[in-house]
C-alpha cells in the first residue's frame, strides 16, 4: 500500500511541484505583497508626484517669463546708459552728428 502511493509521486512528480510552485507564488503575491491594494497605492502616490511636476513645471515657467520680462527692463536701462555715457551705437544703425556753428 506504501508502494501505491509513492508510485503516484512518481509518476506526477512533475505536476506536484508545478502545484507547489503555484501555491507559493499565489501566497507570495496575495498574502505577502497585498497585491490589489499595494498596487493602488503606488499609482495613488505615482498620480500625486504627476500633478506636483505639472505644478512646479507652470511655476516655473512664470519664474522663467518674470526673468525674461526684468532682463528686458534691464537690458534697455542698459542701451540707454551706453547710448547716453559712451555714445555707442548698434551695428545696424547709423549716426548723425549735428553740431551748432558758432
Amino acid at each position: 500500500m506504501i508502494k501505491k502511493n509513492f508510485d503516484f509521486v512518481y509518476r506526477y512528480w512533475i505536476t506536484l511541484m508545478l502545484a507547489a510552485i503555484l501555491l507559493i507564488l499565489i501566497r507570495q503575491n496575495f498574502l505577502i505583497n497585498q497585491f490589489p491594494s499595494s498596487l493602488l497605492e503606488k499609482q495613488a502616490m505615482i498620480d500625486k508626484n504627476e500633478k506636483i511636476n505639472q505644478l512646479l513645471k507652470q511655476q516655473n515657467t512664470i519664474k522663467i517669463l518674470e526673468l525674461q520680462a526684468k532682463n528686458a527692463v534691464d537690458m534697455e536701462i542698459l542701451e540707454s546708459q551706453a547710448r547716453y555715457r559712451f555714445g555707442l551705437i548698434k551695428p545696424s544703425e547709423r549716426y548723425y552728428q549735428i553740431t551748432k556753428l558758432p
